[in-house]
């Protein structure tokens, strides 16, 4: 160990006119500064409802900059450092005069490499200091409520520790490039192909288990630790693995001065060296091999901490389908934890905290352990879970693929079947490797299960997609059908389907179409769909085929009296009672916010808390903008809401209000004290219930109510649309 410390020494003193350290703080600066330095010139606009966070976490952590450091800068530094170190004892004939140095080869070699990561971690610990640096000084120049001026050390010293395990590979690798190959032109070579490889990997969504640079690839995909089920994730231990090959590869190369010496010199070395090959190989598969799914039972086990300001009592779990509630967890010191034993299917369901959602997919032998920050209008999750690749998967995976969603979307080959069925058959093969080689970044693989359903979901997206490029050519002619041997590899993807494919909207829709013929395609065929479901032997099947095609119908239905009409003959064709409340609640959404319905009499206040009713104004148009403090683009609408206000003042039939829906009736309250208007400000006394009533989902939202207390308009163009302006214009009494 003596002997070591003494060859880390010398190894030191020998990179002091390298410049390397300087190299390290300058590379380590450069994104901290290209981030904050500019916006301290700059005006910065408080957002309100902003989520409170620690600008030091912020700094290091958040956006492009964090993994374009890691994947960038750093390796371009061990790639420069690497060489220029190896350079050294090239240039003083060191590595053929190891033998006259009074320390042994693996100490010359090994010091070389603690010199590397000295180098490569001063480099972190530049990025780090300087972001804290300048967070710290752009707290005091930019003051915002948002910012807050915590450290959380655990997450600081797990970030710190992730990206320097995730280097230890590819310093490695670098130090042995730049001893076997005197030139730099080679190293840095190496280094750019290293990078050019993880840029395809992102681009074709497949990391290549070959690869060593492919943990920096892996730490892109994940760079927030809180995101990880364990302290040490893929991209670490896989660093460890190359770390371990290239250290030994490196060391035999570098002590025997030669590949053929250190390898193949005797029949003995080269049995040796192929049993290492295949043992190193085996270690390879093992590693890049996806963990499969694990269920821990027949239970399932939801808990979490929050971070909020909002009175915030229980957390609650609902089926997503027809908003089911299944179980409910006592908030207390901000943390909570359900816990059931009873069995649930693998479904989509959805968790509520105070007005906030968050959609999980689930079944029985499920965990989940949530972070959550939120506020009136924003929320942040972290999740750890041993279903986290089905939740990645959700909602990072989209349908098709670029070239094939382009030409569902410009309609290139409406009159080349050949090529467009061509994009589509390869791009559905496509989907399918992503699917099945898809792990989320910590090497769990998705469950069986929950994958068998996507790529059935997928099949049926694409069976669609080719029964929609038939209405728009030809059902008819022969030369528009998709090809036979594709055709029979989508449809046997989808035999057999499961809950959630039963139900799912897509499916339904192809096994509506699937009811129709050509000829019924070409006729009238929503009455004829109606009478082949209700020909359909009675059961769940029928139920959701009727419920989605009734649904449908009475919502292109403008006539009300026909709407009601034919909801009355067919609604009692339904057994199933989810499937039955769900059209009823649709079709009385509908019917009250169609133009003639009667509207909600609001009861509101103003800013002197004084009560008033929307019936005030009646006799007039009332144009209203409904809004909230915690809302952007609700305030940066606001201006153009008064401006339109202000130019149609002069007529007697149009009244323009603002009505708030914030929870918090003291915060619009100041804010009102701030922003002074003209037009009339109220706030809603029942802003849930009105916002369920209405099935209202976002603000800002605009509507016009006629002089009789009716709908005139329940979906008005925003104030700087001309659509705007057009119906206001109708509108005005000279």
């Amino acid at each position: 160990m003596k002997k070591l410390l003494t060859a880390i020494n010398v190894e030191w003193l020998k990179t002091k006119g390298l410049g390397l350290t300087y190299i390290a703080i300058i590379l380590g600066a450069l994104i901290p500064l290209g981030g904050f330095v500019p916006g301290f010139f700059r005006s910065d606009h408080v957002k309100e409802g902003r989520l409170k966070y620690s600008v030091f976490e912020d700094a290091i952590g958040e956006g492009d900059g964090f993994k374009a450091f890691v994947f960038f800068i750093m390796l371009l530094f061990v790639i420069i450092a690497a060489n220029r170190i190896a350079q050294t004892d090239h240039k003083n004939n060191g590595w053929q005069l190891m033998e006259t140095q009074p320390v042994s080869r693996f100490n010359l070699y090994f010091s070389k490499y603690i010199i590397l990561l000295l180098l490569s971690f001063i480099c972190v610990i530049s990025y780090f200091g300087f972001n804290i640096a300048l967070a710290l000084a752009d707290y005091y120049i930019h003051p915002d409520p948002a910012k807050l001026l915590t450290f959380d050390t655990v997450w600081v010293i797990q970030t710190f520790a992730r990206i320097c395990v995730t280097i230890l590979g590819i310093a490695a690798l670098q130090l042995c490039v730049s001893v076997v190959f005197p030139g730099f032109i080679w190293s840095f070579l190496i280094g750019a192909l290293g990078i050019a490889s993880n840029i395809t990997s992102l681009a074709q969504k497949q990391s290549f288990f070959f690869n060593p640079y492919g943990s920096l690839c892996t730490f892109w995909n994940a760079p927030e630790v809180k995101n990880l089920n364990s302290f040490m994730s893929y991209s670490e231990y896989m660093s460890l693995f190359w770390m371990v090959v290239f250290l030994v590869v490196g060391y035999f190369w570098y002590s025997k001065k030669g590949f053929k010496n250190a390898f193949l010199k005797s029949k003995k070395q080269i049995v040796f060296s192929a049993a290492s090959l295949i043992i190193a190989a085996g270690f390879l598969y093992m590693f890049q091999k996806p963990k499969p799914y694990q269920s821990d039972g027949t239970g399932i086990v939801i808990k979490g901490k929050l971070q909020t300001d909002l009175k915030i009592d229980s957390v609650r779990i609902y089926s997503k389908d027809f908003h089911k509630k299944i179980g409910a967890a006592a908030v207390k010191n901000n943390t909570f934890n359900w816990v059931t034993t009873k069995a649930f299917p693998l479904d989509e369901y959805v968790l509520e905290f105070g007005n906030k959602k968050l959609d999980i997919v689930m079944g029985s032998g499920d965990w989940f352990d949530f972070e959550i920050q939120l506020n009136g209008a924003n929320m942040v999750s972290y999740v750890k879970s041993n279903r986290k690749a089905d939740q990645i998967y959700k909602h990072a995976e989209s349908s098709f693929g670029y070239e094939f969603e382009y030409a569902l979307e410009k309609q290139n080959y409406n009159n080349d079947p050949k090529k467009f069925y061509e994009v589509a058959e390869s791009d559905w093969k496509e989907n399918k490797r992503v699917l099945n080689v898809f792990a989320d970044p910590e090497n769990n693989a998705i469950s069986e299960e929950y994958k068998k359903y996507k790529r059935q979901l997928m099949a049926i997206e694409y069976l669609n997609e080719i029964n929609n490029y038939r209405k728009m050519t030809s059902w008819n002619d022969p030369k528009f059908a998709a090809p036979t041997s594709f055709m029979k590899g989508l449809n046997e993807n989808i035999q057999k389907p499961g809950i959630l494919l039963s139900k799912n909207d897509n499916y339904l829709q192809y096994k509506l179409d699937q009811l129709l013929s050509d000829k019924d395609q070409a006729s009238n065929p929503d009455s004829i769909l109606f009478v082949k479901i209700n020909q359909m032997p009675k059961g769940i099947s029928r139920d959701q085929m009727m419920a989605k095609h009734l649904a449908k119908t009475i919502e292109l239905q403008t006539d009300s009296l026909a709407r009601n009409k034919l909801f009355a003959a067919e609604i009692e064709n339904i057994n199933d009672k989810d499937y039955k409340g769900m059209l009823y609640s649709k079709i009385d959404q509908i019917n009250r916010s169609q133009k003639g319905s009667a509207f909600q009499d609001l009861v509101m206040l103003n800013d002197q808390d004084k009560k008033n009713q929307l019936s005030k104004y009646r006799g007039k148009y009332v144009v209203i903008d409904f809004w909230a403090t915690w809302c952007g683009p609700c305030k940066q609408i606001r201006p153009v809401f008064e401006t339109r206000s202000y130019q149609y003042r002069y007529y007697d039939n149009i009244q323009f209000i603002s009505i708030s829906l914030d929870q918090d009736k003291s915060k619009w309250q100041n804010y009102l004290k701030t922003k002074k208007s003209n037009v009339p400000q109220f706030w809603l006394t029942n802003t849930e219930q009105f916002m369920n009533k209405y099935k209202i989902q976002s603000i800002p939202r605009f509507i016009i109510i006629d002089p009789e207390g009716k709908i005139f308009n329940f979906n008005t163009p925003f104030p700087d649309e001309d659509n705007f302006v057009e119906i206001l214009d109708k509108l005005k009494k000279y």
